[in-house]
């Protein structure tokens, strides 16, 4: 790990934590953090680089950055943006560490709105939903009026809010949980912090997964109804040439919906640095002692990865045959029975890989390996896995919409 520079701000309120992984073209969210309408020591701002790059894209902010960090992560290993939560929570002074994007606008209340939602509800976990713009003709980044993005091309402004806030049948999806969410410091170490797990591993991510443990941890989760945050279209904004982990088929990790279906508070694979804050152990090393797990280097390495789980660059090539998942992969093909992508059953996919160099040549593997009863048990062995999650995410629903007529609400 190496510092380009730490944050001499002795007590700020917030700390926002801005990611890179040597692909941001912009980060103008820095421009209007420098036209924030509170005292510039109430906030600091962190960026966390996963590799080694210094990028020329925030030189021009640099004034705007309290602490700069490279993680030095090895060239080839796939980017995880949960460990770059965890190294900015760790580097974090406020007592609000907010997660957001880069590359957005803000109007000058953003950080005033942030603190003062904490001084009115504290045992929360909040979210600020993003318009987006799909115009073109703003990349680059030109710095357009608000209402410019929020008018032709913006995608989800419905009566001067976005649908996500609008519209509270489709929360999931309508929402944008990756745009920005905000914790309080504590709160997130309570809660062993962002999950370094595989299935985060890439494209299929997001603060939504302490969210929902936040939540499951007794934390209200509330969606500012008045700040929001604005977007514009830049190139490969959905990702590109993408290791994909379990989601829903619209991006959403399930591995995250499971979580919060059952309850579960803690990560599957909590940080050491972040466990040493949670039980009060070693608090004189700072961020310069923050660890990184030594098997990431070995999981984490595109050659592994490649071998045996979803990649995607354009198209993805996997397909469901009878039950499997048949997926191409550098050397061939492999399939594995489908409900083994349930978190609960996913530490024992590897004992059931099959491989082949065609896909004709997999399907015949298939049919000898496994006999016909077992064909015919794995495709409803995965309907009901699927069937137990839809009616676990229908009862959250139904709990939610409870809770707004009771007033107890989710907003």
């Amino acid at each position: 790990m190496k510092f380009i520079k730490q944050s001499a701000r002795p007590n700020p309120k917030v700390s926002l934590i801005l990611l890179d992984w040597s692909v941001r073209e912009s980060f103008h969210l820095l421009h209007y953090l420098s036209k924030q309408d509170v005292d510039r020591e109430l906030f600091e701002v962190i960026i966390i680089e996963y590799y080694s790059r210094v990028s020329d894209a925030i030189r021009p902010f640099k004034d705007q950055v309290d602490s700069w960090l490279l993680l030095e992560m090895p060239e080839d290993c796939y980017y995880h943006k949960h460990l770059m939560y965890n190294a900015g929570i760790v580097a974090a002074k406020g007592d609000i560490c907010v997660i957001c994007d880069s590359d957005a606008m803000v109007r000058p209340g953003f950080i005033r709105s942030i603190i003062t939602e904490f001084e009115n509800h504290p045992n929360t976990v909040l979210h600020i939903d993003q318009f987006r713009n799909a115009r073109k003709d703003l990349y680059p980044f030109c710095y357009p009026d608000f209402s410019e993005v929020t008018s032709r091309g913006c995608i989800n402004s419905v009566s001067g809010k976005t649908r996500g806030v609008v519209d509270d049948k489709a929360l999931i999806h309508n929402r944008n949980y990756g745009a920005c969410m905000c914790a309080r410091r504590d709160d997130l170490i309570a809660i062993g912090g962002a999950d370094e797990h595989i299935d985060y591993l890439g494209h299929i991510c997001g603060p939504y997964d302490m969210t929902f443990r936040l939540v499951n941890s007794g934390h209200r989760e509330i969606w500012h109804q008045t700040e929001f945050m604005y977007h514009t279209w830049h190139p490969g904004q959905d990702g590109e040439d993408n290791y994909l982990g379990p989601h829903d088929g619209r991006h959403m990790s399930t591995t995250a919906l499971d979580a919060l279906i059952s309850g579960r508070t803690m990560p599957l694979e909590e940080n050491e640095s972040i466990k040493n804050l949670r039980l009060a152990t070693d608090l004189a090393q700072g961020v310069e002692a923050f660890r990184i797990a030594t098997p990431h280097f070995i999981s984490w390495q595109n050659e592994n990865i490649r071998k045996g789980k979803q990649w995607v660059s354009g198209n993805s090539s996997r397909k469901i045959w009878h039950g499997f998942v048949v997926d191409q992969t550098t050397d061939g093909f492999i399939a594995y029975p489908r409900f083994l992508e349930h978190p609960d059953f996913s530490m024992f996919q590897g004992q059931f890989h099959v491989y082949a160099s065609t896909e004709v040549e997999l399907h015949a593997r298939l049919i000898d390996l496994f006999v016909c009863r077992w064909r015919l048990v794995f495709p409803v062995v995965t309907l009901l896995t699927y069937v137990s999650r839809a009616l676990g995410l229908t009862s959250l629903y139904l709990q939610r919409r409870w809770g707004r007529l009771t007033h107890e609400v989710y907003t």
